[in-house]
């Protein structure tokens, strides 16, 4: 649970660093985290505000996934990959794809 926590909590600090409230944010999960913010989410790379970590496993992963959701953030367990590693959130913008 120590590493699910660190991640919360380095998540929750990048959020409130943006702003916005939990629900102008969208979190998931993916194999390969950064194609799925960049190519299928279309978040700018450099301009929008995103964060990924790796996590201990598919379970740690859909666990800090579930966390954010209660919080707010949209998203949801749409994926069925089954090695989910990475956690991502971005802040939603009018050209982001949920």
């Amino acid at each position: 649970m120590y590493a699910e926590q660190k991640i919360m909590n380095e998540v929750a600090l990048h959020m409130s660093k943006y702003g916005g409230e939990y629900q102008d944010w969208y979190v998931g999960v993916a194999a390969d985290a950064k194609t799925r913010l960049f190519n299928d989410h279309g978040v700018n790379e450099t301009s929008d505000a995103w964060i990924c970590r790796q996590c201990v496993n598919d379970g740690a992963a859909r666990q800090i996934e579930r966390y954010f959701i209660k919080k707010g953030c949209k998203g949801g367990p749409v994926g069925e990959e089954k090695s989910a590693l990475f956690f991502y959130a971005y802040m939603i913008q009018p050209h982001t794809r949920q």
